[in-house]
């Protein structure tokens, strides 16, 4: 991560990890880490780890092959946009971030940041997502930040993932002529894995991350309401 086709169950968590219990099973085993262990709080609220979500930034170097490349500008410059560019995107990853560990603080729940690098915890849940973007032929991509004034709207892909089952990835690079693992590349969206979409404006205000974060706290706390075992190994 540089900051650093499916179809979408609804814009609700209640199904997701629920599903996730049960596909998950297929999946060979996992090799075994030494994490960050948090004790849950009660049978019905487990730990719960927020990863930062993937999100691109086109670096200053971008060439006129890449689909989301920007108007060649003078060295400096490409380097301030690209910075610019970083800066913004590093800021939307972790207000995400930040809001979805207070909302689940606000709800009883132990929240830990799970940043990258981090060692993989063995219990609990990890909500995990992917910024993207739709383009004009209809694929969907990674979401790609070219500017510090960036503006558009951009979607949330997220899952719940329980941490005793082996990961099953989000999505993966598409194979297409020409795509390759590059800022704003055509991803193919994992069958296997249920997600639940949220819309947000690049330039969205704090106030919209608070609902964002809200809303996904409120559908995992009603799942966990109703099937508590949801989140057993």
């Amino acid at each position: 991560m540089l900051v650093k086709t499916f179809r979408f169950a609804p814009q609700s968590l209640v199904f997701v990890l629920a599903a996730a219990v049960f596909t998950q099973d297929a999946a060979p085993a996992a090799t075994p880490v030494s994490p960050p262990q948090v004790a849950a709080t009660s049978a019905t609220m487990p730990a719960v780890y927020v990863s930062d979500f993937d999100l691109d930034v086109l670096p200053a170097n971008a060439d006129g092959n890449t689909p989301t490349a920007i108007a060649p500008t003078a060295p400096q410059a490409a380097a301030k946009q690209a910075e610019e560019a970083r800066k913004l995107a590093s800021r939307l990853v972790d207000r995400m971030a930040a809001n979805l560990i207070l909302a689940l603080g606000k709800a009883g729940y132990i929240a830990v940041h799970l940043r990258p690098g981090d060692a993989r915890p063995d219990e609990g849940l990890r909500i995990l997502g992917v910024f993207a973007e739709v383009d004009n032929e209809n694929h969907w991509r990674r979401a790609v930040i070219r500017s510090g004034s960036e503006s558009g709207k951009i979607q949330l892909l997220i899952s719940v993932a329980n941490l005793t089952k082996p990961d099953q990835a989000l999505y993966e690079i598409a194979h297409l002529p020409g795509n390759e693992s590059t800022p704003g590349a055509v991803i193919t969206l994992s069958p296997y894995v249920p997600l639940a979409k949220f819309d947000l404006e690049k330039d969205a205000p704090e106030e919209a991350f608070q609902k964002t974060a809200a809303r996904i706290v409120s559908d995992l706390t009603a799942l966990l309401n109703a099937n508590p075992a949801a989140a057993s190994p």
